[in-house]
Formats: C-alpha cells, sequence, structure tokens
C-alpha cells in the first residue's frame, strides 16, 4: 500500500453532512481542507447543535468560519437536499471544492453527491469539473478520493493525524468535571503489578475478592449507601484485619509493595491522595491502574500519543449524576481503543462491562473503534465469553476479523499484558490492509 501525502487532496471548500457521530467529519476536515479553507456543513435538525459544536472546535484549526445549512426535518427529501446544496454551491465563486460524504444519512449522501457532480447547463446536465469527492472506509483506515475517473485509497497513518481524547469527548459534547479528570500517570505501578502477580491464580482472586467484600466494603462503605465509601473523618483511624490474607505469600509481598507491614492495614499509612482513593484502589481500581501503565510499555514504534485511564462522564445539565464511565482508553491516530477493566470473574458482570464499554466506544469512535475487556478470568471462560459476546453484537462478520476489534483478556494474559496489547494492535493494522 503506497502512502501519498494528503496536501496533494487539499481542497477550499469542504460539503461535510452532520450525521449522528461527527468524528468523521471532523477527521476529513482535518486532512483534506487547506490552511484557511472552509468547512461547509450540511445538517438536519437533530444534528443541529452538533453541527455548531463542531464549527466552533474547527475555527481553532486555522480555517476559516464554517458555513451551516439546516435541512431542518427534510434528511429524506431529495429535492430538499439538492437544492440547499445547490444554495450553497452558489456562494463560491472560487478555490476547489470537495465533499466528504460520509456522515449524514444515505439519502444525504446520494443526492448531495448528484447535486455537486452535475451542473445544468441549458436544458441538460454536464459533469462538474474540479469537484473532489471523498469518504472514510472505516475498516481499511482509509481516506478514498474520487476525481473524474480516478480513485486513490490514502491510507490513514497514526502519525497522519493525532485526535486527542479530550477532543473526542469534546466534539461529542460530553466531558469530565475538573475534579475527575482522567488519570495519565498510573498510580503505584509496582504494587499494581504484584496484585496483577496473584490474580492469575483463580484460588486468590476469590481469597481476595472475598476480603474486599467482606472486610473491606463492610467497615470502609457508607452505612446508609453501601454504593458509596465512607466520608475522610470517619475513614481515618480505620485499621482493618487482613490476616485471612496474608497467610498467602504473594498476598503478603502484593500488600508490603503497598506499604502493610504487619497482619493489619491502617489505610491512613498507605500513601494515596484520599482515603477513599486507598480503598477503590484496594477494591479493584489497581487493576485499572496496571493496564495503564501496561499500554504505556507499549513501543513508541506503534505510534500511541495518548493514554489515560478513569474517564467519569458528567452530565452536563447535572454536575452529580454521572453519565458513565470508561476504565482505560488510549489513541493512535483519530482511532481510540477502550478497553475495560474488571477483577470481578462472573461471566455476567464481565459481559456487562464489555457490552458497556462496546456500546461507548462505537458512539465516540465509530466504527473504527476497537474495544477489550481485562478480567480475571480463566482462559476457557474467555473463549466462551468472547464468543458469546461476538456473536451477539456482530452475527454477520467474519469470524477472525471480529476477534480483533473486540477481544478479551484473561487472567493468564496479565503478567504479559504488554505484548498481548501490542499483538492486539498488530493484528487490527493487519485487518486494515
Amino acid at each position: 500500500m503506497k502512502i501519498f501525502d494528503f496536501n496533494n487532496h487539499k481542497v477550499d471548500h469542504l460539503f461535510l453532512l452532520i450525521g449522528e457521530n461527527p468524528l468523521p467529519n471532523y477527521v476529513a476536515a482535518k486532512l483534506l481542507l487547506a490552511k484557511g479553507g472552509t468547512p461547509h456543513f450540511i445538517y438536519t435538525t437533530n444534528t443541529e447543535e452538533t453541527a455548531k459544536r463542531l464549527a466552533t472546535i474547527l475555527q481553532n484549526e486555522s480555517l476559516k468560519p464554517a458555513k451551516l445549512r439546516s435541512l431542518e426535518d427534510g434528511e429524506s427529501d431529495a429535492f430538499l437536499i439538492q437544492d440547499v446544496v445547490q444554495k450553497e454551491l452558489g456562494t463560491i465563486t472560487n478555490g476547489k471544492i470537495g465533499i466528504n460524504y460520509t456522515g449524514g444519512t444515505k439519502t444525504m449522501a446520494v443526492h448531495a453527491y448528484r447535486s455537486l457532480h452535475y451542473e445544468k447547463q441549458g436544458n441538460s446536465y454536464q459533469e462538474r469539473q474540479n469537484i473532489q469527492f471523498s469518504y472514510l472506509d472505516p475498516r481499511h483506515l482509509e481516506m478514498c478520493i474520487e476525481e473524474g475517473n480516478n480513485l486513490t485509497r490514502v491510507k490513514i497513518e497514526p502519525h497522519s493525524i493525532k485526535v486527542d481524547l479530550a477532543e473526542i469527548f469534546q466534539i461529542h459534547g460530553w466531558a469530565w468535571l475538573d475534579k475527575s479528570k482522567p488519570i495519565e500517570v498510573p498510580e503505584f505501578p509496582e504494587a499494581a503489578k504484584a496484585f496483577a502477580n496473584f490474580h492469575t491464580d483463580g484460588n486468590l482472586v476469590k481469597e481476595w475478592r472475598n476480603w474486599c467484600n467482606n472486610v473491606l466494603r463492610e467497615n470502609a462503605r457508607n452505612l446508609k449507601d453501601k454504593n458509596k465509601w465512607k466520608e475522610e473523618k470517619e475513614l481515618q483511624p480505620l485499621v482493618l484485619p487482613i490476616e485471612t490474607v496474608v497467610s498467602n505469600e504473594s498476598i503478603k509481598l502484593a500488600l508490603e509493595v503497598v506499604g502493610v507491614k504487619d497482619n493489619t492495614l491502617p489505610l491512613r499509612k498507605l500513601g494515596f491522595s484520599s482515603l477513599r482513593e486507598a480503598c477503590k484502589w484496594l477494591d479493584g481500581e489497581w487493576l485499572e491502574h496496571y493496564v495503564l501503565a501496561e499500554v504505556q510499555a507499549i513501543p513508541s514504534t506503534y505510534t500511541i500519543h495518548e493514554s489515560a485511564s478513569s474517564f467519569w462522564i458528567r452530565n452536563p445539565n447535572n454536575a452529580k449524576q454521572t453519565k458513565f464511565q470508561f476504565d482505560v482508553a488510549f489513541m493512535r491516530g483519530y482511532q481510540l481503543f477502550a478497553i475495560s477493566c474488571t477483577t470481578i470473574d462472573g461471566k455476567s458482570d464481565c459481559k456487562s462491562k464489555l457490552f458497556e464499554a462496546y456500546i461507548r466506544a462505537r458512539q465516540l469512535g465509530g466504527d473504527e473503534a476497537r474495544i477489550a475487556l481485562v478480567c480475571c478470568v480463566d482462559p476457557k471462560g474467555v473463549e466462551a465469553l468472547k464468543t458469546e459476546i461476538i456473536n451477539v453484537l456482530q452475527p454477520s462478520s467474519n469470524s477472525s476479523l471480529r476477534d480483533h476489534r473486540l477481544t478479551v483478556f484473561g487472567r493468564e494474559d496479565l503478567l504479559d499484558l504488554s505484548n498481548k496489547l501490542t499483538v492486539w494492535i498488530e493484528l487490527n493494522d493487519q485487518d486494515a490492509k
């Protein structure tokens, strides 16, 4: 596959059809608009806010202010679509024109394409000259560019465009509050690695989970709301018994890395930023920090330009209400890799975590998004879980391709997770060829 320079395909005016996922529009504008170029948005009532938000974001990209044209509720009205596109086209007096028809409805794409492809001359229609048509191929991560009878498939390499995690959320109108910004540096990575070490043993997974449920949660959870931890002042004097778990050498060594020196666990001496954070870390969030550290250990040649964990997305209309949570994510170019993490080895809990990650990642990253679950299930359970979920979510896809888009890492993968993630990236790159 030849790699072409996008500079050879820049346009001065780019028509973009705004659909439910604005990420392809953003990518097309960044790659195909020349400096000082103008984006022209065709949108509907349902995507008006998206169009306005995207216009604001692109104003900071050395582009002219976007021109906006509404179809109102006429996304299926062929004549209205052609009329709106023709009117917008009539405002352009010079410069190269392009249209990227990845977004919008199929009807919008067809009739916007027709309007730009042909121009009326007298009583007949002639093929318009100097028009560039393009669309994103999500499977092969390519920008497909049509000029006359020529089709050029331009590979979008990770270094061609860098979309940050914050930008992806901003494009969709979602954001995290300042107090809940994602974590970019894993906490206590050595301790997390020690915890991962004993979580490769199914019996020790259950033993530690029982301690978390019966000792940690029973003593540190709010008495009125068992889903919340106690206030800091209530946790301050708390000293938890750990005799039942330190009898195992692997667990004892892991706790020593955290800072435990005897048969009790004083929360205030563990060195976390808060006692609540210590409780959450011990209760399972250590896995998110471990996975983040393993992602960041992937060689730079794989062009991961950003990674973070603990995405708490708040409802913009209610700052106290959580919209959803993302565990770990990283970006390669404009491609989102989302990883859900759980230390619970129950099949139903794992399915629930992976389903949520799949839905949210696809909402944010579109068809190009890749999703994985890191859990403590044994190899047989991993294969059963992977097969069941994949068959539900993507029943008609080629099986080998499906496994690479959506995968599961179990407890036997934990100590070699960085390499396993690297292989996952490579397999997805191979699928894109």
